[in-house]
């Protein structure tokens, strides 16, 4: 097998001088980057790696079902609870356990069976006989839809969107009393939107807790009864603190955990019992709010994703004869026409069938310049008519939109838990427990073995179970890639779970497909080079487009596109035969024709110079050769244009330190002078498709983590075989959105420096967040030992502040900017 080396000056078949390599062998075994063993220059190496080790381990496919809708959890804490049963009061039975998504599926048990009929009834075993609230039943048809009596939507479709994204469920705590706090019989808007704050019921607590603490605090200064103050005190407590005692109840009854309610609930009482009243409201009163930050800061990231789906309309004009009809984007069919005034957004994914217009993209691309959109181009839903008249054949149902899609991934994304993520759970899971026996130790060894003052150490204790509550440091980490991911959404950007935000600060090595991704992907032929006098111009195309015609390839789709615009057909193909990075050999009208980078029929004369072929590869050319039996007829030229900003891409990549790659099945002088101008620092040119998938492991091995960047079409099992994968143009794809684990919706590659930098700034407020809270706590539970704080200080910085602190420092991860812009 011959090993064709990348060095463009270098005329030897079976080069095997590392130089010429960039010192890059291709051994996955081999760990040097700057490799002197020839023997290491063997593609043949990569291959038998493949067939002697399991890589699956790194493909992280998976197959999405956008039917079912997600309920979205962020915490990942064991203490959570994962049957968020938020709208609907459900009596579960132990022996039947009915989980509720947001599409309401269920999933049913081997001892459970469901026997549908056409009336749609549910026959139930008798050990299995559910328990319906009066106001929710189950009415179930053919698609196994439930029909809500009580619930704004009132339609009858499995696929209506308010079913599918409207409840977004989000809980930011991992703590066992917020997994109490969301099964709520029914949610409540936190805020409500368009009423007095007065009216909403958090503020009207926290008002008036605080008026009776202060109030207390003022009769204790005029040296009021004491028995008044302390009524004052405990009912400033009772109001703040109920919804904290219940669920303190539900983590100590239900779940059988400790939880920061409970510590909180056990540190006001005692306040109370040994006489320091003000103190015990305080404890109340200031940890209510702290609760009400870190649901405010639940309800802005559930905000965040559910204004994702406000962006489609709700309605649809459908073009009836000639006739309009309104419907919801639910009753919308497949091949029906919609039609979209100017200022108007786009219901559905289509093709325009008539009109011209420019369309804001924002939506999906990040993109704000508007695109012109015309006869056959594609749309998408949500996006904005800005000032033209368009009649739009929809090509997908509502809950197959690009922007559905987007969300249901946008939800999903909270399944692929970070590391860090992960390792605060783990952490926090045990935090609390240890800080109750430190706190139980400083209360009684102190007082009981070297007879110190029982009350004075029960108090520097409750300073300490105070401190010990965990929020402001569980919710460090999800906050933040919540941020992070909804962000990077806005700006085009698609992330599929916050593992790929972290891993994407730990890239070394940056792989470009050079076809499509560093270069335009619109190949145009460029030259016809007639060598036998018997054929004429148009009999080459007719033979070339014959051979090229069933070839989803960039440059058989260049000839074909050629061929079409100088209404040049194709001839009768027989025995067609597609020979893998060389070409394509078939029969036309009776003839045996290639038409490939090298001769492909046996005997058939060859007579091309080197010369010829490095003058047009030295111009960044491709050429391609058609041949018949006898010799080479014609070469035609083809040629791609290099991205405006891929040079200031790869150059904002090498100043973060990251090393840029690229592959290519062209020839080795074509490759070097792309990789030249681009200003890559490495290229491996004449490779296989097989190729390009085994050179990922010896990239891998040498630099590191490695991200792969494609269309996500052809690129597909590299992208899967990478640790991240980066698919460009998403927003007309559904494979690239399926298998990549981050999807640029726009066809460029300006996204790149901003996802490094993205990464880089949310893993560092992240650390800030866990730095800060870890060092506070540790701080105030020293001082509280000391005994130079009180309990009112304890839960104000401790807790409260420092919750303020995390939150507001995650906020920061929105105002991340393009490098590039």
């Amino acid at each position: 097998m011959t090993n064709k080396c990348y060095n463009p000056d270098c005329n030897d078949e079976n080069c095997f001088n590392p130089e010429h390599y960039n010192y890059i062998c291709f051994n996955p075994n081999c760990s040097d980057i700057k490799c002197l063993n020839q023997d290491h220059y063997d593609k043949n190496l990569l291959r038998k790696f493949q067939e002697e080790n399991d890589l699956s381990v790194y493909d992280h496919r998976e197959e999405i079902d956008y039917s079912k809708d997600v309920d979205i959890k962020i915490c990942g804490s064991p203490d959570c609870a994962d049957d968020h049963d938020y709208d609907h009061n459900h009596e579960h039975h132990q022996e039947h356990e009915h989980e509720h998504h947001q599409e309401h599926e269920h999933e049913h048990h081997q001892e459970h069976e469901h026997e549908h009929h056409q009336e749609h009834e549910h026959e139930h075993h008798q050990e299995h006989e559910h328990e319906h609230h009066q106001e929710h039943e189950h009415e179930h048809h053919q698609e196994h839809e439930h029909e809500h009596h009580d619930e704004s939507c009132g339609c009858d479709d499995d696929d209506c969107h308010e079913h599918d994204h409207d409840d977004v469920n989000i809980s930011i705590c991992g703590c066992p009393d917020c997994a109490d706090d969301d099964e709520g019989d029914e949610e409540e808007e936190l805020i409500a939107e368009g009423k007095p704050l007065l009216s909403n019921r958090p503020i009207q607590i926290m008002v008036s807790s605080g008026i009776l603490f202060i109030m207390g605090h003022i009769l204790e200064y005029l040296s009021f009864n004491p028995t008044t103050v302390n009524i004052i005190f405990m009912l400033a407590a009772i109001i703040a603190g109920h919804e904290i005692a219940i669920l303190a109840y539900k983590s100590i009854i239900k779940r059988h955990t400790i939880g920061p309610a409970l510590l909180m609930v056990i540190a006001s009482i005692a306040s109370f019992i040994i006489g320091h009243p003000e103190e015990g409201a305080a404890v109340a009163f200031l940890y209510y709010i702290a609760e009400f930050l870190e649901d405010y800061a639940e309800h802005r990231a559930k905000h965040s994703i559910k204004s994702l789906v406000e962006i489609a309309p709700e309605t649809a004009r459908v073009k009836v004869g000639d006739d309009e009809e309104v419907r919801k984007i639910d009753d919308v069919k497949i091949g029906e026409i919609v039609v979209v005034r100017p200022g108007d957004k786009i219901p559905l994914d289509g093709n325009v069938k008539s009109g011209v217009s420019t369309v804001n993209q924002a939506s999906i691309t990040g993109e704000s310049i508007p695109v012109r959109k015309a006869l056959g181009d594609e749309v998408f839903s949500g996006t904005v008519n800005e000032d033209g008249y368009l009649e739009i054949v929809v090509t997908k149902k509502a809950n197959d939109t690009v922007i559905s899609k987007i969300v249901t991934l946008v939800k999903m994304s909270q399944l692929h838990r970070s590391k860090t993520e992960t390792l605060v759970e783990r952490i926090a899971k045990y935090y609390t427990p240890i800080m109750i026996v430190i706190a139980s130790c400083v209360a009684v060894i102190p007082p009981f073995l070297f007879g110190q003052d029982l009350l004075s150490w029960v108090y520097k204790a409750l300073s300490i179970m105070v401190i010990s509550c965990p929020c402001a440091f569980l919710i460090s980490t999800p906050i933040g890639m919540v941020s992070s991911i909804t962000s990077a959404t806005r700006k085009g950007v698609l992330i599929k779970g916050s593992s790929y935000v972290e891993e994407m600060r730990k890239i070394k090595a940056v792989i470009f497909d050079k076809t499509g991704t560093l270069t335009e992907g619109k190949l145009e032929l460029s030259d016809v080079n007639i060598l036998n006098e018997n054929y004429s111009e148009e009999e080459v195309i007719k033979i070339a487009n014959s051979l090229e015609n069933n070839s989803s390839h960039p440059i058989a789709m260049a000839i074909t596109r050629y061929a079409s615009l100088n209404d040049i057909g194709f001839g009768e193909v027989e025995d067609f035969k597609n020979v893998p990075g060389k070409g394509i050999i078939a029969t036309v009208d009776g003839k045996q024709y290639y038409a490939a980078n090298e001769p492909l029929i046996e005997g058939s004369e060859f007579n091309i110079s080197r010369e010829e072929i490095n003058n047009y590869s030295a111009e960044g050319k491709t050429l391609i050769f058609i041949g018949d039996e006898d010799s080479v007829i014609a070469s035609l030229t083809v040629v791609d244009k290099i991205r405006d900003n891929a040079q200031e891409v790869v150059a904002d990549l090498k100043k973060q330190g990251v090393k840029t790659i690229m592959l290519t099945g062209d020839n080795k002088i074509a490759a070097n002078k792309v990789a030249q101008e681009i200003g890559l620092d490495y290229v491996y040119s004449n490779l296989l498709p097989e190729d390009k998938l085994n050179i990922l492991d010896t990239i891998r091995n040498k630099f590191g983590d490695v991200a792969m960047v494609g269309d996500g079409i052809n690129d597909a099992p590299a992208l899967a075989r990478a640790n991240i994968g980066i698919a460009m143009g998403a927003a007309g794809s559904d494979v690239a959105i399926e298998t990549a684990d981050i999807a640029l919706m726009q066809d460029d590659i300006s996204k790149l420096p901003y996802l490094f930098s993205l990464s880089q700034k949310t893993m560092n407020i992240i650390k800030e967040n866990i730095s800060i809270s870890l060092f506070i706590k540790l701080f105030f539970v020293i001082l509280a030992v000391l005994g130079l704080i009180t309990l009112m200080m304890a839960v104000g910085i401790g807790d409260l502040g420092l919750t303020l602190v995390v939150i507001l420092n995650s906020f920061r991860i929105a105002m991340v900017k393009d490098p590039l812009f």
